[in-house]
Order: structure tokens, then sequence, then C-alpha cells
């Protein structure tokens, strides 16, 4: 197997087409195929199954562009390894957030980044947990907070960093500061949908109490979700830390009997060693927690654990 294989595969599955894949390397398409077919041979198996409308990889190739994904960006990244050796470290950590946790992270931690580690470029991707997870274990994250999930993937190393309690929000003003769980029974929710870990965690409750989950829509982007509460279209239940930094019109009650509470682990890809730029962005991260939960900027968090 050879790196040029990787790369031409990584390509063709990115594009699904052998011939854009061809035009973007430079490479005439029956080259192409041939060494996709040497990929294959070599491996055993069918790695992308053909159509007209293009190439799609099976499950043995879907298994093959993350490992490739991931040993393509190792390779990238030693350039800057050997440059962050002999002084400060440089390159770009990529660096994934839920989009609630983003609200409230993403500019503190670039600030921080920015005025200690200079030379490093933050790419934050802002997705629900279940695609950072994909993203995570397909080697195009360096670090991931991920909230907990019904079934985490096995690619994954999760450390626990925050627990969040969730609310109750609706339109108007809150007479009172909390709100029981049969109460939000009695209310159309807007909730994200099914593969959510939000989600997944207010159906177990719902169900383990016996009540019903009246489901008014699914909206998968805090802000919209917010909009809809605001507009008198329902209600929803979600962390403090997707309605940062505005609650203007909402009413926020925290729930309770029982209270429902969700954990945020900072994740890194199993098996990968983390390179110098990633591991202080870590800290860096870690730090930027702590401090605006002890500030109270980062309302209804607990820090799980200290460095």
């Amino acid at each position: 197997m050879e790196l040029r294989q990787l790369r031409y595969f990584v390509r063709i599955v990115d594009l699904g087409s052998l011939s854009k894949a061809a035009a973007d390397l430079y490479v005439a398409q029956p080259a192409l195929s041939k060494q996709l077919a040497a990929l294959e041979a070599e491996l055993g198996t069918a790695l992308v199954a053909r159509s007209p409308r293009g190439v799609t990889p099976t499950e043995a190739g879907i298994a093959l562009y993350r490992e490739a994904q991931a040993v393509l960006r190792q390779l990238r990244r030693i350039p800057d390894e050997l440059r962050s050796a002999a002084g400060s470290p440089t390159g770009v950590v990529a660096v994934g957030m839920p989009f609630s946790t983003s609200n409230v992270l993403a500019v503190p931690l670039a600030t921080a980044v920015h005025a200690r580690l200079p030379g490093i470029r933050l790419a934050i991707t802002q997705e629900g947990s279940g695609q950072l997870e994909r993203l995570l274990a397909g080697g195009q994250l360096d670090l991931s907070l991920l909230y907990e999930r019904d079934r985490p993937a096995c690619q994954v190393d999760a450390s626990p960093l925050v627990q969040e309690e969730l609310v109750l929000v609706t339109r108007g003003r809150a007479g009172r500061r909390e709100a029981t769980l049969a109460e939000a029974a009695r209310e159309r929710l807007v909730l994200p949908r099914a593969a959510n870990a939000t989600r997944q965690l207010v159906e177990r409750a719902f169900a383990k109490a016996g009540v019903p989950l009246v489901l008014f829509a699914e909206v998968d982007v805090p802000w919209t979700m917010k909009a809809m509460v605001a507009a008198g279209l329902g209600a929803t239940i979600v962390s403090r830390s997707a309605l940062h930094p505005d609650t203007a019109g909402l009413a926020v009650r925290r729930i309770v009997r029982p209270t429902l509470v969700r954990g945020l682990s900072l994740c890194t890809r199993r098996g990968e060693t983390a390179g110098r730029a990633s591991a202080l962005v870590r800290e860096i991260l870690e730090e930027v927690a702590a401090s605006l939960i002890e500030r109270g900027a980062w309302q209804g968090a607990a820090l799980l654990r200290r460095r």
C-alpha cells in the first residue's frame, strides 16, 4: 500500500467520482482506476460501489477512508511538529464544538490561543455531537467536545470535563425559577433530531417518568430553536449555553423532579498521539472552561475535573 494510493482514494471518496478525482489530481482516469483496483486487490475487498451517478464507499471503504484521512493528516503535521520542536508551536489545530457549547466557549478559546500561541491557527467546527464524533473518529479533528451519547464511538477516547443542567424555555417571563418534568410534558416541544445527545436524554427522562413527549418540531440549531420559542410556536429543553448570550423574551426555568443534566467530554481519536500544538490547545481549552464556570459566565455548568 502506497501513500499515493491513500491520497487518491480519499479524493475519490470526497468527490464521489473517478473522473472528477482524476481531473482534480491531474491524473489520467485509467491510471487512477488502476491504482484503485490495485488497492482493492491488495486489501482483498471492494472499496467503492460504482453506479451511473458515480462511486460511493462500501463499509470497508468507509473504514479505510477514516484511517487514510488520519494518516495523511499526521503526515501533513510533521513540518509543523519539527518547527514547534525548535521554538514556538505553529500550525492548524482542528477543534470540534457542539453548537450550544460554541456559544460560550469559542470566542474565549480563540482569544486565549491567539494571546498565548500566536503561531497556531484554530479551525473550529460547529456541529451536533453525532457528526463531530464521526469527524473525530475519521481523523478530521484533533480534539472535540462531545456530549454523552447512547452509543459512543469505539474510536474515541473521552475525558469528562463539564456537566450542564437542562432548563425548560418558554415564551414570556418566568414567574418561578423551577419547573417539574410533569409541567414540561404539558408543553409542545421544539427539540433536536433523534440522533442528538440532548434529545436522547430528554426522551429517556420522559419515558422513565411515564409522561408523554409532545413534539412540535425538530431543529438542530440553538438560535433557530430560540426564535421558534420566542415566536410562541412551542417550548424547548436545552442547556443554558444554548441560550447564550441573550434570553430576552424567554422564560427560563430549571427542570426538577427529576433534575436533568448532561455530561460534556473532551475527546480525542483513540490510538493517535497528540502533537505539541494540539496538546497545548487542549490545556488552554480546559483552563478557559474552568475560568468561565468559576466566573459564572458559563451558567448552569459545573466542572467535572481539574488539571
